[in-house]
C-alpha cells in the first residue's frame, strides 16, 4: 500500500500545474477587463473570478509542498545541496499560497509574497541546476530543463514586475513543474530518463 501511494507522488507536480491552469482559465474567463500580459495575474485574485484564481494559487501551492516533500526530496536524497534546492520550493509554494490569501486588497503585504515567491522560486531553480547537474537524478532531461528554466527566470528579473514578465514566469515554473512531474513519473515507472 505504501509503495502504491508512493508511486502516485510524482503525479502531484502534474496535478498542481494542472489544478492552477484549470482555475486560473475559470478566474480569467469570469473576468471583465482581464487581459493575458497587459494585467498583473494577481489582478484576478480581487474581481469576478477571485474565487477561482485564490483557489488555484492556494490549491496549487499545497500540492506543490506535498509534491516537494514526497516526490522531490526522496530522488534528490540528503546532500546538502539537494536539501537547500527542495527547502527553497517549499518556501516558495508557501509563498504562492499566501498569495491566494494576502490578495492585493492586503496592500504592500502582498508584494511581500509576490516577491518572495518568484526571487524563492529563482533560488531553488538555481539551486536544483547545480543539484541536477551533480547527481543526474533525472538525467540530462530533468537537468537542462530546470538549467533553462532559472536562465529563463534570470532573463525576466531586470524586466521588473510588469504584468507581461510576470505572466511569462509563472508560465515557464508551471511548464517545468510539468516536465519534472512527468520526468518522476517516467522514472518512477522503472524506466530510462534521457
Amino acid at each position: 500500500m505504501a509503495s502504491d501511494v508512493k508511486k502516485l507522488t510524482p503525479a502531484l507536480g502534474l496535478a498542481a500545474v494542472m489544478w492552477f491552469l484549470v482555475m486560473y482559465s475559470i478566474a480569467m474567463s469570469l473576468d471583465t477587463v482581464y487581459e493575458f500580459g497587459e494585467n498583473y495575474l494577481s489582478d484576478l485574485g480581487v474581481r469576478e473570478g477571485a474565487w477561482a484564481f485564490n483557489s488555484g494559487v492556494i490549491g496549487a501551492g499545497i500540492l506543490f509542498i506535498l509534491f516537494d516533500v514526497l516526490a522531490v526530496a526522496p530522488m534528490l536524497g540528503k546532500d546538502r545541496i539537494n536539501v537547500f534546492g527542495v527547502s527553497f520550493l517549499v518556501v516558495a509554494a508557501a509563498f504562492l499560497i499566501c498569495v491566494g490569501i494576502f490578495t492585493e486588497d492586503a496592500g504592500d503585504i502582498h508584494g511581500v509574497v509576490s516577491y518572495g515567491f518568484f526571487l524563492t522560486m529563482l533560488a531553488a531553480l538555481g539551486t536544483l541546476t547545480w543539484s541536477l547537474m551533480k547527481s543526474k537524478a533525472l538525467g540530462r532531461s530533468g537537468a537542462y530543463t530546470t538549467l533553462v528554466a532559472f536562465v529563463f527566470g534570470l532573463v525576466l528579473l531586470p524586466m521588473g514586475g510588469d504584468p507581461l514578465p510576470e505572466t511569462l514566469a509563472v508560465l515557464g515554473i508551471v511548464g517545468w513543474g510539468a516536465i519534472m512531474s512527468m520526468l518522476l513519473m517516467l522514472k518512477g515507472s522503472g524506466r530510462r530518463v534521457p
